[in-house]
């Protein structure tokens, strides 16, 4: 999109990307059009989506607790290990989180205020939610909403005209236009990307009712005890409480039963748990238990970076750093739950919990620079760079990375039997059509040998690892290694006959 300054139509090696709406490709691309195509840019969207969510938080508990819990709600939010992990990574889930908080607040709001104005911010939420994830940014505040909005008596509060109108202006133009370029484009949003993903496993990404269990409370550790340790406290008819639990059990809920299943899904329920900390601040909130699974968590980290067995088990490029980070985590970790049990003071106890996961990204990134070193083409296509001029055309064969493309700045042109190696269901479904075009990146596997036949064209041709046979083929022809990767081997070809 920066490239090409267009911000309609979504394009993954330049073929349409439907499998996701707009916005948050576009705020990449913003982002990069004032720092650049770099790796920064490509991540600093979903960081500041995390602090918008944080930021928004700490305003709505403010106005509804006080000072003081807004303070904890936003720390604890920000530092539980699902928000610093989706921090990080360039996917869209970040920015999904933050319509979906502020659909469900305004929702909140519109019930408790019985003002509409609040019922219109939360429709217009949803719709840039839509435009971020899909419809399941029209699931998740409606589940929570509808309920509480009844209990309350006030489910009128939830609907008006203007909202829907507002829906309609920030969604439909994007869609029309969508639907210029792609005719079919609701067809698949519809009953592909939403009604398969929910009611089928056409998608393989199925797993059990419990699958994401260990997640919600993994993935809001240390809070996560705090709060299930003041359950107690959960037994109020307080509005406030009684909607933040909806917000957790109800789409929860939804997400067990849907045949998709993937952790990022429930980053969304983050939010709520840590306002239920806040709520609980002054009360008799209770850190034992959270100090002592802090505590276990960095003796178990200690404890396993000294057993041989384990640490044999990782690949020696990352043992030294998987070893070093295990120490300092264990440490940080075993201080921190140590500090949390026998402290009075409730803000030092918070301190203490909170330290050990915001210090994970900093002490991890050696670990994280080895594994992203072994996932990442970056050194691969540094080492490809100086073989390619301005019309020199990289060929996959049967083997596709996104981030080669990123980072040598052109498409990649892909010799598959299916186009799987895109990882789009849109194109994968679309393979006979979208391989038959004499414009496409994808060709067929017929192609390939009229390419290594043809002459005078230096090529660079790109072959998974684990295919021996395509890299056997390729050798015959003539091509030579130029450079090898974890998980690819680049070749080049000076265009003539062998």
């Amino acid at each position: 999109m920066a490239a090409t300054n267009d911000y309609v139509l979504p394009r993954l090696n330049t073929l349409p990307y439907l499998d996701k709406p707009i916005v948050y490709f576009a705020a990449g691309a913003a982002v990069m059009e004032v720092l650049g195509p770099t790796e920064l840019a490509a991540r600093l969207p979903a960081y500041l989506f995390t602090l918008a969510t944080a930021a928004l938080l700490f305003w709505w508990t403010r106005k509804r607790i006080g000072e003081e819990e807004a303070f904890v709600t936003a720390i604890a939010y920000l530092a539980m290990p699902l928000t610093v992990a989706f921090a990080r990574i360039v996917i869209f889930d970040s920015a999904l989180t933050l319509f979906i908080v502020l659909a469900i607040i305004a929702f909140f709001e519109a019930v408790e205020t019985k003002d509409k104005r609040w019922t219109i911010a939360a429709w217009a939420a949803i719709a840039l939610g839509v435009l971020t994830k899909g419809p399941v940014a029209i699931a998740l505040p409606l589940l929570t909403a509808i309920p509480f909005a009844i209990w309350r008596k006030s489910f009128r509060m939830l609907w008006s005209f203007l909202g829907l109108l507002l829906f309609i202006a920030i969604i439909a133009p994007w869609v029309w236009a969508v639907s210029q370029e792609v005719p079919d484009f609701l067809h698949y949003v519809l009953v592909t990307e939403t009604a398969a993903r929910l009611a089928t496993d056409e998608l393989k990404r199925t797993g059990p009712p419990w699958y994401f269990l260990p997640y919600l409370v993994g993935g809001a550790l240390p809070w996560s005890i705090v709060a299930l340790a003041s359950w107690r406290e959960w037994r109020t008819r307080n509005p406030l409480v009684v909607f933040v639990l909806l917000w957790i059990l109800v789409p929860l809920v939804f997400f067990s039963i849907s045949q998709s299943k993937r952790p990022q899904y429930i980053l969304p329920l983050m939010p709520p748990i840590a306002v239920l900390i806040g709520w609980s601040w002054r009360s008799s909130l209770r850190f034992r238990a959270a100090a002592a699974a802090t505590a276990a968590i960095g003796i178990l980290l200690l404890v396993a970076v000294n057993v041989p067995q384990l640490v044999d088990r990782i690949q020696a490029p990352l043992a030294g750093a998987a070893t070093t980070t295990g120490l300092a985590l264990g440490a940080i970790f075993a201080a921190g739950g140590a500090v949390a049990a026998v402290t009075k003071r409730r803000d030092l106890a918070l301190i203490a919990l909170s330290l050990p996961v915001i210090a994970i990204p900093v002490v991890a990134n050696p670990l994280m620079n080895a594994i992203g070193e072994r996932r990442s083409t970056r050194t691969l296509a540094a080492t490809i760079t100086p073989h390619v001029g301005p019309r020199t055309p990289v060929i996959g064969v049967e083997a596709f990375a996104g981030s080669l493309a990123f980072y040598l700045r052109r498409p990649i042109v892909l010799a598959t039997d299916d186009a799987s190696e895109l990882t789009s269901n849109y194109i994968l479904r679309r393979y006979d059509r979208i391989a038959g075009s004499e414009a496409s990146p994808v060709k067929r596997m017929s192609w390939l040998d009229e390419n290594l036949t043809s002459c005078c064209e230096k090529r660079i041709y790109i072959a998974r690892v684990k295919d021996p046979e395509h890299q056997q083929l390729l050798l015959s022809r003539g091509a030579q290694v130029i450079a090898t990767g974890t998980h690819h081997i680049a070749y080049v070809w000076d265009g003539r006959k062998p």
